[in-house]
């Protein structure tokens, strides 16, 4: 079973998936690979992979999708002497004022901050584009500007103390997850199993996520 993942949740999903899988599939093979949702819809049309976790994938007749759960994201500054333990929730044009580091287009979540920055007039100053969430992190931690990434990107990241996640407001910035399947490659046994599987580990792991007898 060859399975995708997005950078932001690779860290979180990775170890739980490979765990899980060896306890319930012994008999089968895993493949887990980082990819940017754009690509990875393309290496599901083709064969590449089995089964991807995308954000706010294209409504198409090439893809199956269940929606997995709700993101939401966070402004994400360093942690001074000054800042404490406080962090102050942010309005959505306050954040288009600040320096951004942003991953590059097409990263999904980086379109989604300019498509509702956009909707309120607004649009994104971007100090850098880094693609990679520890280089995006370094460089918050350095001063060079913020970054908008789910909290669990922080959490699990090598030094969440240094960083601080400020809620974004009016409006909030929130991603969809979504399990995709190829329409067009019937699924194995394997590749169902594995697909429950994954649906049963976002429940345990995000409290917005719904549960599998939901849509």
């Amino acid at each position: 079973v060859t399975v995708g993942l997005p950078p932001s949740l690779a860290r979180l999903l990775t170890v739980p998936i490979s765990r899980a899988f060896r306890q319930q599939l012994p008999a089968a093979a895993l493949s887990i690979t980082e990819g940017l949702s754009i690509s990875m819809q393309e290496w599901l049309q083709n064969g590449r992979l089995d089964i991807a976790l995308l954000y706010n994938p294209p409504t198409s007749s090439e893809l199956e999708t269940v929606h997995l759960m709700d993101e939401e994201l966070f402004a994400v500054s360093p942690r001074t002497d000054a800042s404490g333990d406080v962090a102050e929730p942010i309005a959505l044009q306050a954040l288009a004022r600040q320096l951004l580091v942003v991953p590059s287009r097409p990263n999904a979540l980086r379109m989604l901050l300019e498509r509702q920055m956009a909707d309120i007039g607004c649009q994104p100053r971007i100090a850098m584009e880094i693609d990679g969430v520890p280089a995006i992190l370094d460089l918050v931690s350095e001063g060079v500007g913020y970054a908008v990434l789910p909290g669990h990107a922080v959490q699990t990241s090598a030094h969440p103390q240094r960083y601080l996640l400020h809620p974004i407001t009016e409006p909030r910035v929130v991603g969809q997850v979504y399990l995709v399947t190829s329409a067009r490659r019937a699924s194995t046994l394997t590749q169902q199993a594995m697909v429950g599987l994954i649906r049963d580990l976002v429940t345990q792991l995000a409290p917005s996520a719904p549960s599998p007898a939901e849509g």
